[in-house]
């Protein structure tokens, strides 16, 4: 059984390995990459709920294409992630990550 089990993990890391973005953060090569894996994860989830939506599926039909969504849903907030890294390296961050100027915790000495 054990060996079943790490051949089924060794295969679905093989199957999602192509979504890992293996160019530096800074590197003009990142943002090609990244863009193209995200397209891809983004696309393959809205293919999904459209099929889910649309089709007439079986149970079983159904849940594998439930698992499939919430894996695609995973790899868009894994790239999502790594986006904002990206940014945040260059300074540029989401209104909501931005530095309070206000914030009493900032200790300036002039």
């Amino acid at each position: 059984m054990k060996f079943h089990l790490d051949t089924g993990l060794i295969e679905e890391l093989s199957n999602l390995e192509y979504f890992i973005v293996k160019s530096p953060v800074n590197t003009p090569d990142f943002w090609k990459e990244w863009q193209e894996k995200y397209s891809r994860a983004f696309m393959s989830k809205v293919a999904v709920k459209k099929l889910l939506r649309t089709k007439k599926l079986g149970y079983e039909d159904i849940k594998r294409y439930r698992a499939m969504l919430d894996t695609y849903q995973e790899l868009v907030e894994y790239l999502e992630n790594i986006k904002r890294l990206a940014l945040s390296l260059r300074g540029i961050y989401e209104p909501s990550e931005e530095p309070d100027p206000t914030d009493d915790d900032i200790d300036l000495d002039f």
